[in-house]
């Protein structure tokens, strides 16, 4: 019986001693977000699957694959190595995040969502 008690009352402590976020918490400032949402253009891979690279040029290692009409954000472009992917042979590069990975894509494989 004492082992069934011994958890919520620890809770219990750390709620009364401020270690945990109470549910009247001020809401998190909006402004933060607006910010690095601003910082941020939402694109597609929309010919096919794209590798997210570690750095602007196709013999790059791969970090993730980029997984067709799927969504993530786009921080900034820049020239790098070239290449000839997606109908394009070109050296435009962006600089990208899709589900928590960061790398470089050839722009040629993506566009605005």
């Amino acid at each position: 019986m004492k082992k069934r008690l011994v958890l919520p009352a620890a809770v219990a402590a750390l709620a009364l001693c401020g270690a945990l976020p109470s549910a009247s918490a001020a809401p998190v400032s909006t402004k933060s977000v607006q910010s690095s949402a601003a910082a941020c253009e939402t694109i597609t891979a929309h010919l096919g699957n794209v590798k997210i690279r570690k750095k602007p040029k196709a013999s790059s290692t791969a970090v993730a694959l980029w997984l067709k009409n799927t969504k993530g954000c786009w921080h900034r472009g820049l020239t790098g190595g070239k290449y000839n992917k997606c109908g394009r042979n070109w050296d435009g590069w962006g600089y990208v995040t899709w589900r928590g990975y960061k790398g470089y894509v050839p722009n040629a494989c993506v566009k605005p969502a």
